[in-house]
Order: structure tokens, then C-alpha cells, then sequence
């Protein structure tokens, strides 16, 4: 029969370091866990990260300090994965921070626009956005998004993109302000053609009643916040087709 005062396979102890456990004390909770998650054993670190949200804003900090930020991609990958779907805002905070995401998740690489977005290089990282998606679609063949794909584009992909604008542009760019600034205007998944000129006014898609052509688009800090991004040549350089895109985003976001 198995003794309950014994530690098992992955419990911390204390009491030197004779392979003896005669002696030595078994730790429990947060500081077992804090140990763990020192374990030179990836299989260890990563069982201890699971373990560790039972301890509420202890364990929470723990996954979000030792997981996010361990040499290992293994237990990045992990961490991401308890994190992801939680709501609150530190998580959030941390995740979009540290550029986990970037790391383990989505369908393609996004190095490449984040590069572009930290060196302020806005029009290249518009025409990456478009690249990024056609390539999360399988669409690099076309170039561009019908509407289906839109309906069906990957939700993690979006939000990383998203996630990117917004740290980089200090939260006045990307699909997610594109979204508020629509909704706030009363718009739908049905198109309007009175809010849809609203919201291309506000973005500053629009001027003194004419829609701007590609090559007046404003790759500038200063632009009006959801000015950016456009998705050069995305759909096929018609403004209707973008606010269908935007509708269509909206829900996933």
C-alpha cells in the first residue's frame, strides 16, 4: 500500500541531496508548484503550469511570469493555450506584451509584419497584412479574399494581426478600433450605405465626399485612429467590398 507521507514522482522535497527521501519534508501548493516550474524537466515544467491556475492570482501570475516567458517553446506553448481564452485584462496585457502568440500560434508566420510595424514602416506592413491573408486562406494563388473567406478566415489569425496594429500603433490602429468606430455608428452585418459613409468619414477613407483612391491612403502615425489597416488591392480596391470585409469581422473579433 502506498504511503501517503511519501512524495511522489514530481513533488518538490527538501532535505539535501541524498537520493534517500528518509527525512525530507514534501512541499504542497503554490511553493510546490514554484519549484516545479524550476525543474530542469520539460515534462515537469509544464505539468506544474496546469497545476498552478489552481491557485488562483498566485498561480495566474506564475503561468503568466515562468510560463510565458520559459526557454522552453514547449512550455510557451502551454502557457499560451491555458491562457488564451481567459478574460481577464493582465492576460490580455501580457500576451499581446510579450508577442506570445507570435511564437505558437496561427496558420502562418506573422514575424515579418510585426518587424514592419516596430520599425513604423505602416505601408509595408498594410501590404503584409494582405499577403499574411491570403496566405492564412490558402488564397496566395489569387491574391485576394472572396467573400466566403471572409466568413471563414481563422479567428486566431485575426486576432494576432489585430493584436499586432494595436501594440504597435499605441491602440489607434488595427480591425478591432475599425470595428468600434463601425458599430458605434450603428453598423450591421447588412450593409448601409449611410453608415458605411459615416464610418469611411471618421476613418478618413473618405474626403470632401469622394472615397481616396490606393495611392492617397495615409501611412502616417497621425492618420485617424482605424485609418489603417486597408489591406491594399484586398478587395480588389472597391470600398463597398471593405465594408462588407468589416461587418463580416466584426463578429470574430
Amino acid at each position: 500500500m502506498n504511503n501517503p507521507q511519501q512524495p511522489r514522482e514530481y513533488d518538490a522535497v527538501l532535505g539535501g541531496n541524498s537520493p534517500s527521501m528518509e527525512g525530507a519534508a514534501v512541499l504542497g501548493g503554490i511553493e510546490e508548484v514554484r519549484l516545479r516550474l524550476q525543474n530542469p524537466d520539460v515534462k515537469v515544467r509544464i505539468a506544474a503550469l496546469e497545476q498552478a491556475l489552481n491557485y488562483g492570482e498566485q498561480g495566474l501570475d506564475l503561468v503568466l511570469i515562468e510560463g510565458l516567458n520559459d526557454e522552453s517553446v514547449e512550455v510557451q506553448k502551454q502557457a499560451h493555450f491555458l491562457l488564451k481564452s481567459r478574460t481577464e485584462i493582465k492576460v490580455k496585457k501580457a500576451l499581446i506584451q510579450l508577442d506570445a502568440h507570435l511564437r505558437v500560434e496561427g496558420s502562418t508566420s506573422y514575424s515579418k509584419l510585426r518587424n514592419y510595424l516596430a520599425q513604423g514602416k505602416l505601408e509595408d506592413a498594410d501590404c503584409e497584412t494582405r499577403e499574411a491573408m491570403v496566405r492564412a486562406t490558402f488564397r496566395e494563388h489569387k491574391g485576394y479574399l472572396r467573400m466566403k473567406d471572409f466568413d471563414n478566415f481563422p479567428c486566431e489569425d485575426l486576432q494576432i494581426i489585430d493584436q499586432l496594429w494595436l501594440k504597435y500603433s499605441g491602440g489607434r490602429f488595427g480591425f478591432s478600433v475599425q470595428k468600434r468606430i463601425y458599430q458605434s455608428l450603428g453598423g450591421t452585418k447588412e450593409y448601409n450605405e449611410k453608415i458605411w459613409n459615416a464610418f469611411g468619414e471618421a476613418v478618413g477613407w473618405k474626403l470632401d465626399g469622394r472615397w481616396l483612391q490606393d495611392k492617397d491612403i495615409s501611412f502616417d502615425k497621425r492618420s485617424p485612429e482605424g485609418h489603417l489597416p486597408v489591406g491594399r488591392l484586398l478587395w480588389f480596391g472597391r470600398w463597398g467590398c471593405s465594408c462588407l470585409f468589416i461587418s463580416r469581422f466584426a463578429s470574430k473579433l
